[in-house]
């Protein structure tokens, strides 16, 4: 099983282009502009209950984090031109609209082109809800707002040998997406546990990957990214049922 956990990525996204406390700035701001929807109706416009959403396995009543993605593209003001949710058409309407009232006045400091001049910026916008369910129908609320390249497929590599199973593990691996949209040379920063096929797992999932890369006047430009992936591996052994004392 791979969950992909909601991270904030500061994204250098070209270096100086933009100053990394931009992102962090950005989405400290956006929360406090929205107000909460609640959770009752959250779940009406996802046409499902509001749990299944982010983890089916999730107690109820917990609350649990909701990533929705779009594609962006901001002026040479840095003013919010163009918005397309991802996978809009399997979207109820009504919450598509939601998304794109909450970011239609998203703005972000100008992003310069090569020469130091401001330029077109397309690139993924990642919004994070956190629903709060309760008996009363609970709350959502917007709570993060990252800029970075936009996934398009995710894979994970074969099962490692060698790790524990029934035990959660978590990697964080760096990458360059590069013009391609690809991860040729994921780097390891953490993980759980010292398992060396953990760590191997974690950069050829990665690898795998594929993301529409980030464009500065329509030309795909290099940004980095970091990912978290956690890694659960089935217990699929039998239980032993013989009665220990005819043994």
């Amino acid at each position: 099983m791979l969950n992909r956990r909601p991270l904030f990525l500061p994204a250098a996204l070209f270096g100086a282009l933009i100053p990394a406390r931009f992102a962090a700035l950005f989405a400290a701001l956006i929360p406090a502009l929205i107000p909460p929807i609640s959770a009752a109706l959250f779940a009406v416009l996802l046409h499902a209950p509001a749990h299944a959403q982010a983890n089916p396995a999730k107690p109820s009543g917990q609350p649990y984090t909701v990533e929705v993605w779009s594609d962006a593209t901001f002026g040479p003001d840095g003013r919010l031109q163009t918005l397309q949710v991802a996978d809009a058409a399997a979207q109820p309407a009504a919450f598509v609209e939601r998304v794109k009232k909450q970011l239609a006045s998203a703005r972000i400091p100008p992003v310069l082109d090569s020469a130091g001049q401001p330029a077109t910026f397309e690139t993924g916008v990642r919004v994070q809800y956190l629903v709060t369910p309760a008996d009363s129908g609970g709350t959502v609320r917007l709570t993060g707002m990252q800029i970075e390249p936009r996934p398009l497929r995710r894979y994970a590599a074969s099962q490692p040998g060698g790790v524990p199973a029934d035990t959660p593990l978590r990697v964080r691996v760096q990458c360059t997406v590069g013009a391609d949209g690809k991860c040729p040379n994921p780097k390891v920063l953490s993980a759980d546990g010292n398992y060396d096929a953990l760590r191997r797992w974690a950069a050829a999932s990665l690898q795998g990957w594929e993301f529409a890369p980030q464009r500065i006047n329509g030309q795909p430009v290099p940004a980095e990214v970091e990912v978290e992936l956690t890694l659960t591996i089935d217990n699929l052994k039998p239980a032993d049922f013989r009665d220990p004392r005819k043994l």
